[in-house]
């Protein structure tokens, strides 16, 4: 059955799992940053918010968006999904400053005992602190991203709908972790990665295998993925035309998205470390000036 891309743009999709855990995380900031708002509190910027809203609308995109039904019959469509969930939600996610906004938000007796769950010298913390190291998180994106484009697992989860929407949940968690490090906007349980570092991290990690993964497609000769050989559905574009417009838009978006955050990072490198550098924000921060019990004087009601 051949339909246009016009008709497939019409189609949106809802599903009630999904539009759940969206709902939950835009409250839980939402409800964080209005309490820090009415106390004047310096993480509440009209800024962070219109971070935080732009991130969960990427996310609404990729879940609910006409990019489910295109991406059901385009490759186009995944190439969609995978910029939305992977490159630009993420880093718009963590330049809200989400744990924080979220963490000061919570009931003081709720925030004591997160805090004290991810100190060092519990086992919580310890595991935390393994698990989100950045070499781990590193090898986890890069092995994530090699898996999701790999052929085979590819297929099989596109005939598989309910697991691939899973599989979308887990690219996303993946690329929070990878993001978190170089931004370093997340909780600080560890010291904050050098700006050389977090350049080569980012690179490495992130622009080089999208590169080669997005000119492989977009010069390809041959269908990458049999799901989509011969379906055909759009009368518009033959498969391996789908295919080179997808690697068109991985390669091109991802180098914008990857190498813009890399060159704003590589510029912190020639900064004048010498001068006065504002404290960075940290999970334990406000406990460590405030008596155990009295946190409400500093947050109010």
């Amino acid at each position: 059955m051949n339909v246009s891309i016009k008709e497939l743009l019409t189609v949106w999709e809802f599903y009630p799992g999904s539009a759940a855990v969206l709902l939950t995380i835009f409250l839980a900031y939402t409800a964080g940053w209005l309490r820090l708002r009415r106390n004047s509190y310096p993480l509440a910027t009209n800024g962070r918010l219109i971070s935080y809203c732009a991130g969960t609308a990427a996310l609404a995109l990729a879940f609910h968006s006409p990019l489910v039904a295109l991406q059901q019959e385009l490759l186009i469509g995944r190439a969609g999904q995978q910029i939305l969930i992977g490159l630009l939600a993420p880093p718009l996610l963590w330049l809200a400053c989400p744990a924080h906004v979220i963490l000061r938000g919570l009931p003081a007796p709720a925030r004591r005992w997160i805090v004290r769950r991810l100190k060092k010298s519990t086992m919580s913390g310890v595991i935390v602190r393994r698990l989100t190291h950045p070499l781990i998180v590193w090898l986890l994106a890069f092995s994530v991203f090699l898996l999701w484009h790999e052929p085979g697992i590819a297929n099989w989860l596109l005939d598989h709908p309910s697991v691939y929407r899973l599989g979308l949940w887990g690219v996303w968690i993946t690329y929070m972790l990878f993001w978190w490090h170089p931004l370093g906007t997340g909780l600080r349980l560890r010291r904050a990665m050098h700006p050389g570092i977090a350049f080569l991290y980012v690179i490495i990690g992130g622009e080089v295998p999208n590169m080669v993964t997005g000119v492989t497609l977009a010069f390809r000769n041959t269908p990458a993925y049999s799901y989509y050989a011969g379906r055909l559905p759009v009368p518009e574009l033959t498969t391996i035309q789908d295919q080179m417009v997808s690697g068109g838009i991985i390669w091109f978006l991802g180098s914008i998205i990857y190498v813009g955050v890399a060159v704003g990072l590589l510029g912190r490198v020639f900064r004048n470390f010498e001068a006065p550098r504002p404290q960075p924000i940290s999970w334990e921060a406000t406990e460590r000036t405030i008596a155990p019990g009295l946190e409400h004087r500093v947050l109010g009601p």
